[in-house]
């Protein structure tokens, strides 16, 4: 009697062995054909443009489940230069939906061999010889190294970085410049038409220069008056007739 005990025992721990075994075996089953029907097979790109995304083969099989839409779309401005912005959506349950953005030339800076053409974020978008014919010309006090600038790298260089913030603002009350001098720290020389000047300093805080600036415009225009030299260095900026 007691023999048939322990065989049974043992014949029900078989049993439920395999029965785990088999639970296992399913549920990682099931596990598996999720992962793989939830992977990245398909990118579709939004673009007014044609072109060719670098990093489209690291996001392919990868899992939709877990993708970080910021992440991805982080990579995508980083590692494709062209692109300004990108907004990732997740399309289930296999692909990623891509809409992009261009960058548009803002100035082209003067460079020991060149130019480069420069975003209004201060990205290098192209490195060129020939003289630019569309954008308004910055010549930097002291040449760039262009061997030293990869196209899709940043320019990070203060005075160069508030010239293409002025150059923005500029074009918001219609004046555009035609060059731009970065005279040492302290001095960016703005040259528009008919031989205005209008003068930035690099040390007073931006947005009080933009908010005198866009004040003094205004009165002009209401009084039909036309200026040859705006100085916005000083407290009180010094205005020429």
């Amino acid at each position: 009697m007691s023999l048939n005990t322990s065989l049974t025992k043992f014949l029900i721990r078989i049993k439920f062995f395999i029965f785990f075994l088999l639970l296992c075996s399913l549920s990682f089953a099931a596990v598996f054909f999720v992962y793989q029907f939830f992977l990245i097979k398909n990118i579709q790109i939004v673009s007014d443009k044609k072109f060719s995304l670098s990093n489209k083969k690291e996001l392919i099989n990868k899992s939709l489940i877990f993708a970080n839409r910021d992440e991805i779309s982080k990579k995508i401005v980083k590692d494709n230069y062209p692109i300004k912005i990108a907004t990732v959506e997740k399309i289930w349950p296999s692909s990623l939906k891509i809409s992009v953005s261009f960058y548009e030339p803002c100035i082209s800076l003067v460079v020991n061999n060149g130019f480069f053409e420069l975003s209004c974020d201060g990205r290098i978008l192209k490195k060129t010889k020939d003289v630019p014919q569309y954008l308004p010309v910055i010549n930097y006090y002291q040449k760039l190294n262009s061997g030293s600038f990869q196209t899709g790298d940043w320019i990070d260089y203060e005075d160069i970085k508030r010239a293409l913030f002025f150059v923005q603002k500029l074009k918001e009350i219609n004046l555009t410049a035609l060059t731009i001098d970065i005279k040492g720290q302290d001095m960016l020389v703005f040259n528009l038409i008919e031989g205005k000047q209008i003068i930035f300093s690099n040390s007073k805080d931006n947005n009080t220069q933009n908010y005198q600036l866009e004040l003094i415009i205004k009165q002009f225009k209401i009084e039909g008056k036309e200026f040859k030299k705006i100085d916005l260095r000083f407290d009180k900026p010094i205005i020429q007739f």
